[in-house]
Parts: C-alpha cells; structure tokens; sequence
C-alpha cells in the first residue's frame, strides 16, 4: 500500500516509526540500567513498567508491519504469555533480593539481560527489528559491568541500534 505525499511512498513513516519506538525502547532500557545502580528497591516498579511498556512496542511494531495473514487475536495471547514471562522473571530478581539470595548491586544487569532477552526472543518469533533492540540491551548491560565509569558510551551503542533498524529496513525494502 502506497500513499503518495509530496513524493513520498507510505513505507517512509514505518522507517520513522522504526527508530522512534527503538530509541525510545533502548533509552528506556539503559535508563532502567543506570537507575538501578543508584536505587535498586526504587528501580523496581520502573522494571515492571518496562516489561509492558516494552510488550505494548512489541504489538506496535508487529501491527505497523503486519502482513496478509496477521490477526490480533490469535497472537495476542502469545504476546501477553511471552510477556508476563518477562515481567516474572525481571519479578523474581526482587523476590531473590528479598530472600537475601542476591545482591541489590546486580538488578540493573540482571533485569537488562532478562529484558535483552525477551526482546531478542520476541524478534526471533515475530519483527527482527526486536532482536536488534535486544542485542542492544544485552550488550549495554554486558559493558555496564565490564566499564561502569564509561556508562556514556551506551549512548553510541544506542545509537547504532537505532541506526541498524533504519538501515536494513531500507535496505530490505529496496
């Protein structure tokens, strides 16, 4: 489907929305990241907004390019199930804590790499443009531990991701 306006096909909005909701989805990652190293108990509640939040960029991305055989009804359950998966585990980080099993220090590592996870296992399942954004969350949170004092750098590795997103999905097509 094209729409015309001042020259332009109706896939250039998909482009834009593309790097909107995964630049807004890896911001919101390494804001979760960099907050649980100052707070972890308050990070909490943020973390399990994340996991919707992150749920609710997976339906918009899946509807924006959707194809011929796409229904909402038969994925949404698969959706909701895959991401309360994610919303329990990034839970049980908490409840680990709690117990004294686990070390408040960690949070924002574990609770990214379980985000990384579920995203790049969404995208594995549905849009790879997810597993672009999870690689990104993963490899933020892996050089969150390794580098702590150069957390700015994740501002670049964002901006990659976001790029590669735009890039292929011109790329694919053209």
């Amino acid at each position: 489907m094209q729409i015309e306006s001042s020259g332009r096909t109706g896939h250039d909005w998909r482009r834009i929305f593309d790097g909107v909701i995964a630049a807004a989805m890896i911001l919101a990652a390494f804001t979760a990241i960099g907050a649980s190293d100052v707070s972890f108990a308050a990070s909490q509640p943020y973390w399990l907004a994340l996991a919707v939040a992150y749920g609710l960029a997976t339906a918009a991305i899946e509807w924006v390019h959707r194809r011929g055989d796409f229904s909402i009804a038969r994925l949404a359950p698969r959706w909701a199930l895959h991401w309360i998966g994610v919303l329990a585990a990034l839970e049980a980080v908490f409840v680990f804590i709690d117990a004294g099993r686990f070390a408040g220090a960690g949070v924002g590592l574990m609770n990214g790499a379980i985000l990384a996870l579920g995203t790049f296992l969404a995208g594995v399942h549905g849009n790879w443009r997810l597993i672009v954004i999870g690689v990104a969350v993963g490899i933020a949170a892996m050089l969150v531990a390794l580098v702590e004092q150069y957390v700015w750098l994740l501002l670049g590795l964002g901006a990659i991701a976001v790029a590669v997103v735009v890039a292929v999905a011109h790329l694919r097509r053209g």
